[in-house]
């Protein structure tokens, strides 16, 4: 039997990006139509899941990331026949071009227009935000990754978000603890002024603060800040003792390289969690050493559903997954599983079947927590080495921390 394959993402010159992806299909190629939606197995309607995340903007390489991982996932979960009780699925992608009100116009695009049954996104934790009252609004499940702000599960929760995706409490209780013990006991935070940024900062300092540490400055800069020389002389003139960055797209790669070359490390220790594969290289080998907190690598994972993504992501895409793939991985086998047990796509059931569910992903298990959906799940506290035949520092394993170990506080208000 051939094994059908999904189409790798393509370029549309066209204002509004619009693409449909269907599952299963013979010549499963990106097309700019929507409209061809009645295909599928037995003649029933397909399940329609629709992605609004970053297929440009500051963020873009994480929406592709989650993108081909969702692809695969659901290849995973169906066992390559890319359907779940006998309807086909098909993904409906649009481009929030990392802007809120992008992203809502989108959803609701989605979800007037397409009538998809299932919401899924966002890389951008501002849009996933801006989104998540629509879920409520419609009714719709909306499965959360890579956003990673707390209060998409916390006091912005409401009963149809369900999130694959690591939170900042979470990476936080991964590395600052682990900061704390072994870098350092003051810290320098600098993040970008972004929903992602302030969450992920604020994270980090409550754990810092708990274990008996002091955030001694905090600096937010700008997004599109071009040059990180002023907030790096910061750093150093505050004489504190590491270095503590939380940052996420655009910007991160000319942050690493001038922190390289004012030989930061040389002054101070630096922590952060590790970025992806294009983020590490712009490190450079000045960066070799350091210790921080990632939410995935692909060589860290032991496990038979990693060992799948990582063979199928090489064949299908001609590299290894990256960061934020194991997430849209993870997302695409909890929806399949969802509906198997629900044997619907009505929300309702689907809340049902997926609350308390365990899943096992590309870090292995997944389990949504009844109180406010969000997965608990591995994560790696890691060290950057040079490894021959990589033109990258890689990440070593130093802790693989359990589920259990960094299950963030319940803030769930609802």
């Amino acid at each position: 039997m051939h094994k059908q394959k999904w189409g790798k993402v393509g370029l549309l010159s066209v204002v509004s990006l619009s693409m449909l992806l269907t599952v299963g299909c013979g010549d499963s190629k990106e097309t700019a139509s929507t409209t061809d939606t009645t295909t599928s197995a037995g003649n029933k309607e397909p399940i329609k899941i629709g992605v609004v995340t970053s297929r440009s903007g500051a963020v873009e390489a994480y929406g592709t990331q989650e993108l081909n991982g969702l692809k695969l996932g659901i290849e995973y979960a169906t066992g390559g026949k890319n359907e779940v009780e006998g309807r086909k699925i098909q993904l409906v992608v649009e481009d929030d071009a990392g802007k809120p009100d992008e992203g809502i116009k989108k959803a609701r695009k989605l979800l007037e227009e397409d009538n998809v049954d299932i919401l899924q996104g966002s890389a951008s934790s501002a849009v996933a935000a801006a989104i998540a009252p629509l879920a409520e609004e419609y009714k719709k499940i909306y499965m959360i990754d890579p956003a990673a702000a707390d209060d998409l599960t916390g006091k912005n929760f409401n009963k149809y978000i369900f999130r694959t995706g690591r939170n900042s409490s979470q990476d936080s209780l991964t590395g600052a603890k682990y900061a704390v013990d072994n870098l350092g006991k003051t810290y320098f935070s600098l993040a970008p002024d972004s929903v992602f940024g302030k969450s992920s900062a604020g994270a980090w300092k409550g754990v810092i603060e708990k274990e008996g540490g002091k955030i001694s400055q905090e600096e937010y800069a700008p997004q599109d800040v071009k040059d990180f020389t002023p907030y790096l002389q910061k750093a150093v003139q505050s004489k504190a003792d590491v270095l503590l960055i939380s940052w996420a797209g655009a910007g991160g790669a000319m942050l690493f390289k001038q922190i390289a070359e004012l030989k930061i490390n040389d002054k101070m220790k630096v922590t952060t969690g590790i970025p992806d594969i294009a983020g590490i290289k712009a490190m450079g080998e000045g960066a070799v050493g350091l210790q921080g907190m990632t939410a995935y690598y692909y060589g860290l994972p032991k496990n038979k559903e990693n060992d799948w993504l990582v063979e199928h992501h090489q064949k299908d895409f001609n590299a290894p997954p990256d960061l934020f793939t194991a997430g849209g991985f993870t997302a695409g086998i909890a929806i399949v599983e969802g509906i198997k047990k629900a044997h619907s796509t009505d929300a309702e059931k689907l809340i049902s079947a997926l609350e308390g569910m365990t899943v096992h992903g590309a870090k292995g298990e997944y389990t949504f927590r009844k109180e406010d959906h969000q997965a608990i799940q591995p994560m790696y506290v890691v060290k950057l080495e040079k490894k021959d035949g990589v033109d990258y520092l890689v990440p070593t394993l130093i802790k693989e921390m359990s589920p259990q170990d960094t299950a963030p506080p319940i803030n769930n208000k609802k």
